[in-house]
């Protein structure tokens, strides 16, 4: 099995060093991108990425998850599941607010309710073994209803079509949370 982790916004691979380091797979590849891009361009380097690949696990972080939806839904057949953390589903209502303000702000522009990129993830159907990781811990003022510190927890429960463990844990702390890699352990094995 390849895992393959993609990292969120304003993020490196290097988020996903603590979970890496303690699962010791020898098979896994790291996507990188800028959020500076655009979705739709870094997608495209994505599917390039990918392609001659099967197998594939992806172990995702916030706006990763996203990602993953698209990925798996244009190669499921070489798709056998995922882990999404934090994930965004439904996406970011203060985005759709602070465009007026950073209006050439791509990633804005990505992760509002109404963008094409959360639009259309939340219309394809999973079809893999799929869990996201909501966490329920932490607080942002400028963020609108309960929070981990970057999104809502609404957004994060979003879909009723994959399975949802909650941890108490932050946005940002929980990719160096213990109970993730047992989670992680737990469903690569099954």
């Amino acid at each position: 099995m390849k895992l393959v982790y993609i990292h969120g916004a304003s993020a490196t691979g290097d988020s996903f060093n603590y979970i890496r380091d303690h699962l010791n797979h020898t098979d896994d590849l790291v996507i990188e991108y800028d959020s500076i891009n655009g979705f739709e361009n870094n997608l495209k380097e994505m599917q390039q990425q990918l392609r001659g690949l099967d197998d594939i696990y992806f172990i995702t972080h916030s706006l990763g998850g996203i990602y993953a939806v698209h990925l798996a839904h244009a190669i499921a057949n070489k798709v056998r599941g995922a882990i999404t953390i934090s994930a965004p589903y439904g996406g970011a209502e203060i985005a759709d607010f602070a465009q007026y303000f950073l209006p050439f702000n791509r990633l804005m522009q990505d992760i509002g309710p109404g963008s094409w990129p959360i639009r259309a993830s939340n219309e394809i159907k999973i079809q893999h073994p799929w869990t996201n990781i909501v966490t329920t811990r932490g607080s942002s003022p400028w963020i609108v209803g309960a929070n981990d510190g970057a999104v809502t927890i609404n957004s994060m429960r979003y879909r009723s079509d994959m399975h949802l463990i909650e941890l108490h844990t932050n946005h940002y702390e929980v990719i160096m949370n213990p109970a993730v890699v047992d989670i992680i352990r737990d469903k690569i094995k099954g």
